[in-house]
């Protein structure tokens, strides 16, 4: 993905997509890596632009608590570049992914003046609410099968590196309901699994459950 075909910067001019570029470095990371620790200053806004990463933080018995799944293309809690604070939780890799770091000091002083970039943050926020309301009204309104439908139709790309126990997580269903569909969606023909990892057969198929 370029930056230039992230709605975030689709405001740009050519000149200014340029100067973008010559602070932004893309880094390929593996599943379980982390991006950055709970408490950490950010030096970077964070741009996801493959895979999934997770936010979590320990309880005081040292359980993980996921607060957050994230799945690109998008931006990485971005409200701490923005009100300069930091990092509230940890990031973890859940898939292998990559990430654009642009400077955010350089970013805030080239670009953050900008009317349109300042009311982009509060997009990107605004998106993210709006695609939890989506997901809930989905929840409630759609049965499993068709909720596993979607998540496989739009994440094709993602199944070779999740397991289903973390598909499961993200679906906010328990990994029996999960299990149970894929293994009617493979009895339909619709997916195929190999060496445990999920392949879509019929996507024509597989996207009329969705609608």
């Amino acid at each position: 993905m370029h930056l230039e075909k992230f709605w975030f910067f689709d405001s740009l001019s050519p000149k200014e997509l340029e100067e973008l570029k010559q602070i932004t470095h893309k880094k390929r990371f593996t599943k379980g890596e982390i991006l950055f620790y709970i408490g950490d200053t950010p030096k970077y806004l964070h741009l996801l632009v493959s895979g999934v990463v997770k936010l979590y933080k320990h309880d005081i018995k040292e359980n993980e608590i996921v607060l957050h799944n994230l799945v690109a293309p998008n931006l990485i809690a971005e409200i701490v570049n923005f009100e300069e604070l930091s990092f509230p939780a940890n990031c973890a890799f859940e898939s292998d992914g990559e990430v654009y770091l642009i400077e955010y000091e350089a970013f805030k002083e080239k670009f953050l003046s900008k009317n349109e970039i300042s009311l982009l943050f509060i997009k990107s926020l605004t998106k993210k609410i709006k695609a939890l309301e989506s997901f809930i009204n989905y929840s409630i309104t759609s049965d499993s099968y068709a909720k596993i439908a979607k998540f496989l139709y739009e994440n094709e790309d993602l199944l070779g590196s999740l397991k289903q126990i973390k598909i499961a997580s993200l679906l906010n269903i328990a990994p029996e309901t999960l299990s149970r569909n894929l293994a009617k969606m493979k009895k339909e023909k619709l997916i195929t699994k190999e060496d445990g990892s999920i392949k879509v057969l019929d996507h024509k198929k597989l996207f009329a459950e969705i609608s």
